[in-house]
């Protein structure tokens, strides 16, 4: 069977939002492999952040609404 890049990207594109970050990671950890230290300290981090946000001292943003800022500044639709 020849599938090309093309026709993965192109049933790639099909795919939910979700779906779409679920092969982005999955493809990632191919070429590289997880660090553990390094997914020690991200989890650490995260649960700084949440615990920051629940004492109300990080503030939240809508991602649509700093992905649409975004794009303005950069001249990108």
């Amino acid at each position: 069977m020849s599938v090309t890049i093309d026709n993965l990207v192109e049933q790639a594109r099909q795919l939910t939002p979700e779906q779409q970050a679920i092969l982005s990671e999955r493809i990632f950890e191919m070429v590289r492999p997880p660090d553990a230290e390094w997914e020690a300290e991200l989890i650490a981090e995260c649960q700084d952040r949440v615990a920051a946000i629940e004492r109300g001292e990080m503030q939240l943003l809508d991602a649509d609404e700093v992905m649409a800022r975004l794009r303005q500044k950069h001249g990108i639709k």
